[in-house]
C-alpha cells in the first residue's frame, strides 16, 4: 500500500493548486468566486446574466448574445482611435505587458488561458466596456442592442458583479491608449456617470467621486458611496454591542424613525436626545437587489472586518426582522418599495449578512449600535416602572401585594446568606 500512496501523494503535494491561486489571499487578488455560504440567498447575484466579462464566466452558453457585439464595439473603437495613429497591436501591446499583473488579480486560477488568449479577453471586454460608458454618456452613439432598455440595465448591473470582472488598471491602460486629443471626458468622469444612473438611495453627488478609484469598477462604486467623513471613532470593547433590536421593538419603547437627508444611503444618525434614527431613503429594486449582496460579498473575500457597506447591511437587518418592520420603515419613507413584498424584503437583508464576519466595534456604526442598545435598556426600564406607577394608580392594594412579596424575596435572599456566612466564614 505505501509504494501505491507514496507517488500518487507525493504528486499532488508538488502541485499548483487548481482552483484557488496563489495570489489568493494577498493584496493584489480582488476579484472572487463568491462561496455558497456566504451567498446564502443571493447566489445568483454575484453571476452575470446577459454578458461576460473576464474569465468566470468566459464562453457560458447562456452569454452568447452579445458576444458578438462586443467585436463591433472594438470594431467602433479603433474606426475612431485609428486616424489617430492607435491601432489594434498597440491595445494588445498595453494588455500583454501586464498579464502576470492580471492574473494574481483573480482569485481562482486563470492558467486554463494562455497568455495570448487572456489578452485578447482583456482587450475586447476592456474596450466594450469603456464604448459601453461612452455610449451611455451619450459621447457616442448608442448601438443597437441598448436601445433595449431591458438589455441596457442588465449590462449596466452585469459591470457590477463580483463574478464579472476586469481590474481597473486594465480599464486605465486601455482608455489612455485609445482616448483621442479632442475627448474631454476621462475614465472617470464615465465611471461616476455611470453610477449615477442607478436609482439606489439619495441623490448621487457626482462631481465628489471623480477622483476615486478602486480596484474595478464594483469596487469603485463602492467607496463612492462612503462619504470622506465618515469614520466615527472605535468604541470600546466594554461597550461593545453585537446586535441592535429591530425597529418595531425600538418603536415600542419609544425610539422613532425617520427619513434622514444626505447624499448616500449609509450617512445614518441617531439622534439620542430626540430619541429619532435618522436613516436615508434606501430603494428596493432590481439595481440595489444586484449592487448592495455584490459590494458585502466583495468585503467579505477581500477580509474587511469593518466593511462600511456590511456594517450598514448588518444595521439594517437588526432592524428589519419581520414585514411589520418594513412597513414601519416604509411609513416613515426610510424605504421605498414597489417591487417586493414586505416578506421578501425582510428576507433580503435577512440572508444578505446571514454569514458575514464584521466587527461592529470597529464600524463606522460602531456608536449607533451601542448607543441604542443602551437607550433601548433604559426606555425600556422607564416604561416598567410607569406601568407599575400606573398599576399602583389604579388598583393600590394590588401593587402593594406585589412590593410586598419582593420584599419578602429580599428578605429571605439576605437570611440564607446570613446563615451561610455563620457555618462557612471567610
Amino acid at each position: 500500500m505505501k509504494q501505491q500512496l507514496l507517488p500518487s501523494m507525493s504528486q499532488d503535494i508538488e502541485a499548483a493548486p487548481k482552483l484557488l491561486t496563489e495570489s489568493a489571499g494577498e493584496s493584489s487578488c480582488s476579484i472572487f468566486r463568491v462561496p455558497q455560504v456566504l451567498a446564502g440567498g443571493n447566489a445568483e447575484a454575484s453571476r452575470p446574466r446577459i454578458v461576460s466579462i473576464g474569465p468566470y464566466h468566459h464562453g457560458e452558453q447562456q452569454l452568447q448574445m452579445l458576444q458578438k457585439h462586443k467585436w463591433r464595439y472594438l470594431h467602433t473603437m479603433l474606426d475612431q482611435t485609428q486616424p489617430h495613429g492607435v491601432g489594434l497591436e498597440d491595445l494588445i501591446n498595453t494588455v500583454a505587458l501586464k498579464v502576470e499583473m492580471i492574473r494574481q488579480c483573480y482569485s481562482e486560477s486563470t492558467e486554463c488561458f494562455s497568455g495570448p488568449d487572456l489578452v485578447k479577453m482583456m482587450v475586447v471586454d476592456g474596450c466594450f466596456i469603456i464604448q459601453f460608458l461612452r455610449q451611455l454618456a451619450g459621447i457616442i452613439r448608442r448601438d443597437p442592442p441598448l436601445n433595449n432598455s431591458y438589455v441596457l440595465y442588465s449590462v449596466a448591473r452585469d459591470l457590477l458583479r463580483l463574478e464579472n470582472q476586469v481590474p481597473y488598471f486594465v480599464l486605465e491602460d486601455l482608455f489612455e491608449t485609445t482616448n483621442v486629443p479632442e475627448a474631454t471626458w476621462s475614465l472617470a468622469n464615465l465611471a461616476s456617470h455611470f453610477f449615477s444612473c442607478f436609482d439606489v438611495g439619495p441623490g448621487y453627488v457626482l462631481e465628489r467621486q471623480i477622483n476615486i478609484k478602486g480596484v474595478h469598477l464594483l469596487d469603485s462604486f463602492r467607496l463612492s458611496l462612503i462619504p470622506q467623513s465618515q469614520q466615527d471613532n472605535p468604541v470600546e470593547k466594554s461597550l461593545y454591542r453585537p446586535l441592535i433590536r429591530s425597529a418595531s421593538e425600538l418603536r415600542r419603547v419609544g425610539i422613532g424613525f425617520k427619513q434622514g437627508q444626505a447624499s448616500t444611503f449609509l450617512e445614518i444618525k441617531f439622534d439620542s436626545e430626540r430619541r429619532t434614527v435618522r436613516i436615508p431613503q434606501i430603494k428596493i429594486n432590481d439595481n440595489l437587489n444586484c449592487i448592495l449582496p455584490n459590494m458585502v460579498a466583495f468585503e467579505q473575500c477581500r477580509g474587511l472586518i469593518d466593511g462600511q457597506i456590511t456594517a450598514y447591511a448588518v444595521f439594517m437587518g437588526c432592524l428589519i426582522r419581520t414585514a411589520d418592520d418594513v412597513q414601519l420603515l416604509r411609513d416613515r419613507k426610510v424605504i421605498s418599495n414597489h417591487v417586493m413584498s414586505n416578506q421578501d424584503v425582510a428576507c433580503f437583508f435577512g440572508d444578505i449578512c446571514k454569514d458575514a464576519t464584521i466587527e461592529i466595534r470597529k464600524t463606522y456604526l460602531a456608536s449607533h449600535f451601542s448607543s441604542l442598545d443602551e437607550s433601548f435598556k433604559y426606555e425600556q426600564a422607564y416604561l416598567c416602572w410607569a406601568q407599575l406607577l400606573n398599576t399602583f394608580h389604579d388598583n393600590p392594594w394590588s401593587a402593594l401585594s406585589g412590593l410586598a412579596v419582593v420584599v419578602t424575596l429580599v428578605g429571605i435572599i439576605q437570611t440564607v446568606y446570613a446563615v451561610l456566612q455563620y457555618y462557612h466564614p471567610k
